[in-house]
């Protein structure tokens, strides 16, 4: 999947973006502990992406060489529009990704069925009573049941693991009921962003352990980045805004990056306008630079941010991404067939 795309990375060289992360909704019907999306008025009844302006968006980020689009939120299979946005996207090209819930999967697993690329079901425990208390709302059976269906259905979802102090040491656990279901299983060490505490040394340390297990994810970068500190001003490592491009469900582009928001452009028509504008470029001059960007490990942006420059955080983030699509794609095939 991505090395069949290798061509296409060329903006990576070109500090163009190459990902889009695309909010299309910001409601969500869990309580997860570790986010603040369901806490905030202001998104409990904020209006969804429509249709047609994430298809004319899609096109302007395909034109200029954008390789994957992200379909976000809160919770993105909220969006009732979401199966018509990835056939869209599809049909234009793009790696497309959806983490999910799963509160609604079942009902919409068919809709969804061979559009989502990357589909990351949350899965942080398998003691059902920890792992609802984790989400705020009783998914356990919700998730157990998704994961049959996708199965059943050919997909291949990854198990999105946010790892915490609380439950890290159900590694174990949760890497056996992996590899017997031959998914991956993805570690998202929790980051600091609205008060909460950040992943603890003692948690990486134990994450580390399986790093090498067959059907597990480890980000050997990210971690690494987390113990030197995060991001620092005076030599930042962000290039969130040259890797990624954040899209409101409103239509707007979001600067310098989603969760540190200080400035929203319109799109309107014309996404390649909103580029342009000398928000964005003085957004490119100062990323990783403000004030909030100091110890900064969010790792949505960081991720992408780490193929930008040719340094220990390039080398250390490739291994585990050709791991990973071995794993996925290649694998996968060999011992299922």
């Amino acid at each position: 999947m991505i090395l069949n795309n290798l061509k296409n990375f060329t903006n990576v060289f070109k500090n163009r973006p190459i990902l889009c992360n695309y909010y299309v909704t910001y409601r969500c019907n869990a309580r997860c502990v570790f986010c603040d999306f369901w806490q905030r008025e202001d998104y409990k009844h904020s209006q969804d992406a429509g249709l047609k302006e994430v298809i004319r968006n899609l096109q302007d980020l395909r034109r200029m060489g954008v390789i994957f689009v992200d379909f976000t939120g809160g919770e993105p299979l909220l969006n009732k529009d979401l199966p018509q946005m990835l056939k869209e996207a599809k049909r234009l090209g793009f790696i497309t990704s959806v983490t999910t819930n799963t509160i609604l999967y079942p009902g919409r697993a068919q809709q969804l069925k061979g559009l989502v690329d990357i589909l990351h079901f949350s899965l942080d425990s398998l003691n059902p009573k920890r792992l609802n208390t984790l989400r705020g709302v009783p998914v356990f059976e919700r998730l157990m049941e998704s994961i049959d269906l996708a199965l059943s259905l050919g997909e291949k979802p990854d198990l999105l693991f946010t790892v915490t102090a609380q439950n890290a040491k159900e590694m174990p656990q949760l890497v056996t009921f992996a590899q017997k279901r031959k998914l991956l299983l993805v570690t998202n060490p929790v980051f600091s962003y609205f008060g909460n505490t950040g992943i603890s040394e003692s948690a990486l340390k134990y994450i580390e352990i399986f790093q090498n297990a067959s059907y597990v994810y480890v980000n050997r970068a990210y971690h690494h980045f987390i113990r030197s500190g995060g991001n620092q001003r005076g030599n930042p490592r962000c290039r969130g805004v040259s890797s990624t491009v954040v899209i409101s469900p409103q239509n707007e582009l979001l600067l310098p990056c989603f969760h540190h928001r200080s400035q929203t452009i319109p799109i309107g028509t014309s996404l390649p306008e909103a580029l342009n504008s000398k928000q964005r470029r003085e957004a490119l001059k100062n990323q990783g630079r403000y004030s909030f960007c100091q110890n900064c490990t969010i790792n949505c942006y960081f991720d992408p941010s780490f193929l930008y420059k040719r340094d220990p955080y390039f080398y250390l983030s490739v291994w585990p991404k050709l791991k990973y699509e071995f794993e996925k794609t290649f694998q996968r095939t060999i011992r299922t067939e």
